[in-house]
């Protein structure tokens, strides 16, 4: 997303925080929520964002939208036509030894708790008794990986 795009969603949010009426809540499983608040909280969060996108240099710059990349900004460059485009790649952490395993075993290259794949554990239930193993050390809700919300 574009720091001009950020800052027109912080405009929006900015609006509906100052909506307030008593009447305006929802009801959700959890209880009861308000969207002004939600709006407040949901603005302060994009309006640090919107500061930290601000401080960085742009990667790349991007003529109208098109297919036209440059690494720096043209010296005759019209305003508006050029946007620029900016990144903060995740840093990838390595997989623990757990992770390791599981992804070996799931590849036939060792066994998991002295039981390789494709065979039935001796104590646990079921042909698929990894998985319960698969989802303790790979979900992941953050980044949407398993488990659902």
């Amino acid at each position: 997303m574009s720091i001009d795009a950020m800052k027109q969603a912080l405009e929006a949010l900015e609006m509906l925080a100052k909506w307030e009426h008593p009447a305006s809540n929802i009801t959700t499983k959890s209880g009861r929520i308000y969207p002004h608040h939600v709006a407040k909280n949901s603005a302060t969060t994009l309006r640090l964002a919107i500061e930290q996108a601000e401080k960085q240099e742009p990667v790349a710059w991007q003529w109208l939208d098109s297919g036209t990349f440059r690494k720096s900004l043209p010296a005759s460059a019209e305003p508006g036509a050029w946007r620029a485009l900016y990144t903060d790649p995740p840093q990838r952490q390595p997989l623990t030894e757990e992770q390791v395993k599981v992804l070996n075993f799931l590849l036939g290259a060792d066994d998991l708790d002295g039981v390789w794949f494709g065979e039935r554990h001796p104590t646990e239930r079921g042909a698929f008794w990894w998985r319960d193993r698969l989802r303790r050390v790979f979900v992941d809700r953050k980044h949407g990986i398993g488990g659902g919300e």
